[in-house]
């Protein structure tokens, strides 16, 4: 599904993160992805958006799946098995369970992209200055939206550097 991108420069950091206060209490801006983007005095970027890496996917997916291999185990009768047979079974099952969780989860993250184009985000990054910070919001109806946002952040002074028409991936 193709979205409204629409990009704020704040003018540091601590002005982002109050105006971003700012905005959990307006009702009418309807957010359907995010991303901060920073560049350091040194050059070094910073993107944080809502992205999930086939890491944090496989490690989402392995936890789960050990946790869920326990239980089913031990809710088919583990637990009666004489001597050390309850933590070989429950062992085996976290085991098992996580491994599979593991590679499920890695799939499921490399298939399902929730956030940005990349490229799109690195070529804003490229163009930020230093210290000032951009908040790139995929929103709905942003030509309604950012006259009221200019209205009710205008203690906060930001600006409005693009607002492309362009594609987030789904």
């Amino acid at each position: 599904m193709s979205g409204d991108v629409v990009v704020l420069v704040f003018s540091s950091r601590k002005v982002l993160t109050k105006s971003l206060d700012r905005m959990a209490g307006l009702d009418y801006i309807d957010v359907k992805r995010a991303a901060i983007v920073a560049k350091a005095a040194s050059g070094e970027t910073i993107i944080l958006d809502d992205d999930i890496s086939p890491d944090q996917g496989g490690i989402a997916g392995g936890t789960l799946g050990a946790a869920m291999g326990v239980w089913g185990v031990a809710q088919l009768g583990a637990l009666a098995l004489p001597g050390v047979g309850v933590i070989i079974a429950l062992g085996a099952a976290a085991i098992v369970g996580g491994l599979i969780g593991r590679v499920t989860g890695r799939f499921a993250a490399n298939q399902i992209d929730f956030g940005f184009r990349s490229d799109q985000i690195h070529i804003l990054a490229r163009q930020l200055q230093a210290d000032r910070p951009a908040l790139v919001l995929e929103i709905k109806n942003p030509d309604e939206v950012i006259p009221r946002l200019q209205d009710d952040l205008r203690p906060y002074k930001f600006e409005v550097i693009q607002q492309p028409r362009v594609a987030a991936v789904s």
